[in-house]
């Protein structure tokens, strides 16, 4: 029998964190579950009869909406519960048997708190792991860099953490980029050199002593800034060729939407459907409206 796990019991935030974090929880737990669910659901996507579910479900009296909780999903919680807070599962299994309404108050709060726990936890680890690969990437490209760090890491903590901070706003990007597109985090790379050129050029720009010295470094400044322009436009390109890419899957989707359309649009196929929805709805399968 399919096992409903999940945290149908977490109330709908707007923003969605709670719900993706959690979920997410159940998916590496169960990955037989989650595979059967991705099935059902590209057949429910594929159907005429399901009607996209607005963002935000509200209730009857348009607060946030709860699910119920089964007992499926109150054993699944109870077990979570019971490795993570051993106490506070015994007091509910005591609660139970006593008064069963109370207990899925007192269980909803729990489940909500533990789960609050878990996310924080795992936001946590993620920006620890973010921090660890940062600095393993300042090693291989900015080896003089991250070695001050390293050792104002042990020396001095608090300047470390600033120092780390300014370094991560400095070149955050610059990473974050070469992970999805090393090319382009090359060009981020030299162009952040080049930046630091300009700025140095113009200050010896202003301190120059003669109209000579002024000149030269002139010069040397719109080299730099020539091969800026050169790097701009590398940047571009590969900004233009990811946008050509979304756009022939852009067309794709059309050409499918456009196919299918016209396959609703038979009548044998309509007649076909209906039948079948019939059926379903006789049978007491999930119904959707035709709005």
């Amino acid at each position: 029998m399919r096992k409903r796990y999940g945290i149908i019991f977490i109330r709908r935030m707007s923003g969605g964190l709670i719900l993706a974090v959690a979920t997410l929880t159940m998916i590496v737990n169960l990955p037989c579950y989650a595979q059967e669910k991705g099935k059902e659901k590209e057949k429910q996507e594929k159907s005429i009869w399901v009607e996209e579910e607005p963002r935000g479900p509200r209730g009857p009296r348009g607060g946030p909406r709860w699910f119920e909780l089964t007992d499926e999903t109150i054993e699944q919680i109870m077990k979570d519960l019971a490795k993570s807070e051993p106490a506070k599962a015994a007091e509910l299994s005591k609660l139970r048997g006593k008064d069963p309404e109370k207990f899925k108050e007192e269980l909803r709060t729990a489940a909500r708190e533990h789960f609050d726990k878990v996310i924080r936890e795992r936001m946590d680890a993620r920006r620890r792991q973010m921090q660890a690969d940062y600095i393993e990437w300042l090693a291989k490209n900015y080896p003089e860099e991250a070695e001050k760090l390293a050792v104002l890491k042990e020396k001095d903590p608090n300047l470390y953490i600033k120092k780390f901070r300014l370094s991560m706003e400095q070149k955050e990007r610059i990473f974050e980029a070469a992970r999805e597109n090393p090319e382009l985090g090359e060009i981020l790379k030299d162009d952040l050199e080049l930046k630091e050129k300009v700025e140095r050029l113009l200050k010896k720009i202003k301190s120059a002593g003669s109209e000579n010295e002024k000149k030269e470094l002139t010069v040397q400044l719109q080299q730099v800034e020539g091969r800026r322009f050169d790097l701009i436009v590398k940047r571009k390109e590969i900004a233009y060729a990811q946008l050509l890419k979304k756009l022939e899957e852009l067309k794709k989707h059309l050409e499918e939407n456009k196919a299918e359309i016209t396959k609703w649009k038979d009548a044998k196929f309509k007649e076909e459907n209906v039948k079948k929805h019939i059926e379903d709805l006789i049978k007491g399968l999930p119904k959707f409206k035709w709005d």
